[in-house]
């Protein structure tokens, strides 16, 4: 409107000159010169305006484009109705300097054929379409597909970057627990030395083994998202290795898994946190002979591990954990509702953890 309102006024101006030096009366001018301008100004900003007040009415998305559809439709005939009214005048005014008795009407179709009315309303609608609010209303439509484009890469870059947190946050509750549990293995391998050396040489390549299987993850940002099914297995047998070394014969573990399960993906450190709160808050609280069982099997469309213990049970507070609260975080951000984790207390004692997720796909 506004690049177009002043081409429109310079017209204005210049046909009421052009009459005002015809006609020898600058009061005609100038009344011609309005008339134009105003009909004109309906032209380029008519229907524009009045679909600018039904935008910022805040009205229901579906609604509000229809009305500004309507709204542009009823621009044109305003403005249609205005035109005629502005060119009937100046047309009389130019029959009376002339001397006709009929004047003819000036909106009136040369041609009263179907295809001449056609033609007729063909040339306004076009220009109308072209400057007076079609293009606004084709832009408008494209507003609302790039603003929805817009919103739906930023909800993505929120989620990524949630994510990004939620990993980093794993991470380094993943490097918390490595040194407490580094600390308590070592001094179990200097109590090891002085008593059962065989032993002691049996942890410490446990150990090894679960170093190499935990610390290359940990350090490399870029395989926190990626991982298998097998991988995350193998972190929690070593683990469960250098467990059952340490404790001596009153603990035992046992991993069962579906053998085309092993390569699907699988997100990271979530099974081996599951693992660590079972020895935690399950094994090392009980004595006498504990256990530890991981089954992975498929489920619909998904993947199911349970990781079960028959250790001191559940204790207040245990679901409400940092471990847990973070693998629930990530189960959000990475599958939404189709992900779940579960706890409950077991049939014969201790806990059961189940953790379902959809298949992955790389």
């Amino acid at each position: 409107m506004l690049f177009f309102a002043p081409v429109a006024a310079v017209i204005a101006v210049a046909t009421g000159l052009d009459h005002g030096e015809f006609a020898h009366s600058s009061n005609e001018a100038f009344a011609v010169a309005w008339r134009t301008a105003f009909a004109s100004s309906w032209f380029v900003g008519g229907g524009v305006l009045l679909a600018t007040l039904v935008r910022h009415a805040r009205l229901r998305l579906r609604l509000e484009r229809v009305l500004i559809v309507l709204a542009v439709v009823a621009g044109f005939f305003i403005f249609d109705g205005l035109d005629r009214w502005a060119t009937r005048y100046h047309t009389e005014l130019m029959c009376t300097h002339r001397g006709q008795v009929e004047c003819p009407d000036p909106v009136k179709p040369v041609d009263d054929t179907l295809l001449g009315l056609a033609l007729h309303f063909a040339k306004p609608m076009g220009l109308y379409f072209a400057f007076g609010g079609g293009f606004a209303v084709l832009s408008y439509f494209k507003e609302q597909r790039s603003w929805r484009e817009h919103l739906q890469r930023a909800e993505r870059e929120r989620l990524q970057i949630e994510k990004n947190a939620a990993d980093l946050q794993l991470s380094i509750l993943q490097a918390q627990v490595e040194p407490h549990f580094l600390f308590n293995t070592l001094a179990s391998l200097r109590s090891l030395i002085r008593v059962d050396a065989p032993r002691a040489e049996a942890a410490l390549d446990a150990l090894v083994k679960h170093l190499r299987a935990t610390l290359p993850t940990i350090r490399n940002d870029s395989r926190l998202g990626v991982s298998t099914l097998s991988e995350q297995l193998e972190i929690c047998r070593s683990y469960l290795e250098v467990m059952r070394i340490r404790m001596g014969p009153r603990f035992s573990y046992q991993i069962e898994v579906e053998a085309e399960l092993r390569n699907e993906p699988f997100p990271p450190f979530m099974l081996i946190s599951l693992v660590e709160n079972a020895i935690k808050h399950g094994v090392e609280r009980k004595p006498g002979p504990c256990s530890v069982t991981i089954v992975a099997r498929g489920g619909e469309g998904g993947i199911e591990v349970v990781v079960s213990d028959d250790g001191a049970g559940l204790s207040e507070g245990i679901s409400q954990g940092v471990g847990l609260a973070n693998i629930r975080a990530q189960l959000r951000l990475r599958f939404g509702e189709q992900a779940s984790i579960a706890l409950c207390a077991g049939e014969g004692g201790g806990a059961v953890a189940t953790l379902k997720i959809p298949v992955m796909r790389t």
